[in-house]
């Protein structure tokens, strides 16, 4: 599942490839196919240039949706906020909350 704000299976931006199923553990699909001697640096080499070339650019797919994504979030905040700012006066009444008092 996508996280929203990076647009990425977080699985997918540590480890740079899918998840295995156990069913895929039957079938033999790279990366679960057996190793030997024969194919291990091999697929040693494959593992690390599909690391090199997909990983950086996971990560820097997913810096770029987090900034956007933190641009519209306070895009969305700062509509919110009144236009004018509230002036307070000395003598006016406010409200003190103390946020401590309600945590003990």
């Amino acid at each position: 599942m996508k996280q929203n704000t990076t647009q990425a299976i977080p699985f997918e931006l540590v480890y740079s490839r899918t998840t295995i199923l156990p069913v895929e553990i039957e079938v033999n699909t790279y990366p679960t196919e057996p190793i030997t001697e024969d194919n291990f640096q091999k697929m040693l080499l494959r593992r690390t240039y599909d690391l090199i070339e997909t990983l950086e650019n996971k990560w820097r797919k997913a810096a770029d949706n987090i900034q956007k994504s933190q641009k519209k979030q306070k895009k969305r905040h700062d509509n919110q906020l009144p236009e004018k700012p509230v002036e307070f006066k000395i003598g006016d009444k406010v409200l003190l909350y103390c946020t401590k008092a309600e945590k003990q």
